[in-house]
């Protein structure tokens, strides 16, 4: 993954292709999490897919690697988020 800088916060992040074919930012620094569906984070796995979890530190046998959606911690997420199609229709 290539790693560049979110033009408005600075964080470096990497860019990872979903199943859909579109591209989510993720923060750079991958983390190990343990699949649950009732986990509080969305992770992000190399693959495009995403899964929910609870992190844990230390990779463990049952652990995944995955990564956070620089749109869930970048202070300025709302200036590239596009509006849904719902919201298009309304305006």
């Amino acid at each position: 993954m290539n790693i560049t800088n979110c033009r408005a916060c600075g964080a470096p992040i990497g860019f990872i292709k979903t199943k859909a074919g579109k591209t989510v930012p993720v923060d750079e620094k991958s983390l190990n999490f343990l699949p649950d569906p009732n986990g509080d984070e969305l992770f992000v796995l190399l693959d495009g897919s995403t899964q929910r979890g609870k992190r844990v530190e230390e990779e463990s046998n049952s652990s995944q690697i995955g990564f956070i959606s620089h749109f869930a911690t970048c202070p300025e997420a709302d200036k590239f988020r596009k509006p849904r199609k719902s919201d298009r229709k309304k305006g």
